[in-house]
């Protein structure tokens, strides 16, 4: 079995894996597991870092190790895992990137341009626009402030895209699932910021293109520095294609994974076909047998419980 630790409200993101009986998911919250005197035997999945707390965070850390401390399997240290702000100077500093990126809260601000300003944490997506020069990037972070954005949040990201030749733009995506690297369907767009995609914008040559990336996992190893880069064994990197190479603008800890239904191009819905099968593969590959439980041992997790049974004596 392989347990997937989540945040309460994003359960919903690997659901669709949950009901591929090969792959012998449970999804089960931070906040009940943190809560455990005991826990079933499984590989233990930590994602959704980004959404825990600093407190949350460190408890999840004595989590997976005491998992590990009793032979258990578990993927992606929470102590270890880069989010986004430490993944993307640390790929700018490898030379894995060639953009950079900034905190409002230090100094020097950025001294190339255009970029944009965006929340470290959480997927929203940006919160301006290209800005150009010092004066815009002021006035944005005045106006995100007055919006009620945290200063302590907000980055500021270097553009770095490429459209192509017909003049929209291509997000690709690939997970890692331990050791295995799984392609994605991409999404187009006509603007650079490419979350959603927009229909109609891709034709027969670029599904064409995605089945035979998918089909010979084209970026497999190009992409895997980026993964040990940010420490992490699970998750999926979104990036595009610069000058021929790769640029990741992110790896999510907690993917939304799910399967295309209907599009009118035969060809993109056999990719997606073989992204799902590779998907449940790797995580078939990740499963550990069933045993005894774990009892959770660590004191500051047995903290945690007892501070949490308190309080619930207390609002009783």
């Amino acid at each position: 079995m392989i347990v997937a630790l989540t945040t309460a409200s994003h359960r919903y993101t690997l659901r669709s894996l949950r009901r591929q009986r090969r792959a012998h998911l449970r999804i089960l919250s931070y906040e009940r597991a943190l809560r455990a005197a005991q826990l079933p035997r499984a590989t233990y999945l930590f994602t959704d870092f980004d959404r825990l707390d600093p407190h949350e965070l460190e408890l999840a850390a004595h989590l997976y190790r005491d998992i590990v401390r009793q032979g258990g399997l578990a993927i992606n240290d929470p102590a270890r895992a880069r989010q986004r702000f430490s993944l993307l100077r640390t790929l700018h500093d490898l030379g894995l990137n060639r953009f950079n990126v900034w905190r409002v809260e230090d100094t020097p601000r950025p001294n190339r341009f255009p970029v944009f300003l965006r929340m470290e944490s959480g997927h929203a997506g940006v919160i301006s626009g290209l800005l150009h020069d010092a004066g815009e990037v002021e006035a944005a972070i005045a106006a995100a402030l007055a919006q009620g954005y945290p200063r302590r949040q907000l980055i500021l990201v270097e553009y770095c895209a490429e459209a192509s030749a017909a003049g929209w733009f291509r997000k690709y995506s690939i997970y890692r699932v331990g050791d295995r690297m799984v392609p994605s369907l991409s999404v187009h767009d006509t603007t650079w910021v490419t979350k959603h995609g927009k229909e109609g914008v891709a034709g027969t040559e670029a599904y064409d293109d995605e089945h035979e990336m998918i089909r010979t996992n084209r970026f497999a190893e190009l992409m895997r520095p980026f993964f040990e880069a940010a420490e992490l064994e699970f998750g999926r990197a979104d990036f595009g294609i610069v000058d021929g190479r790769p640029q990741v603008y992110e790896i999510n800890s907690n993917p939304m994974i799910k399967s295309l239904r209907k599009h009118p191009y035969a060809c993109r819905l056999e990719s997606s076909r073989l992204v799902d099968e590779a998907l449940v593969n790797a995580f078939v590959r990740a499963d550990s047998p069933h045993g005894p439980r774990f009892r959770i041992n660590d004191e500051r997790l047995a903290q945690h419980r007892r501070r949490c049974r308190w309080w619930r004596r207390l609002l009783a």
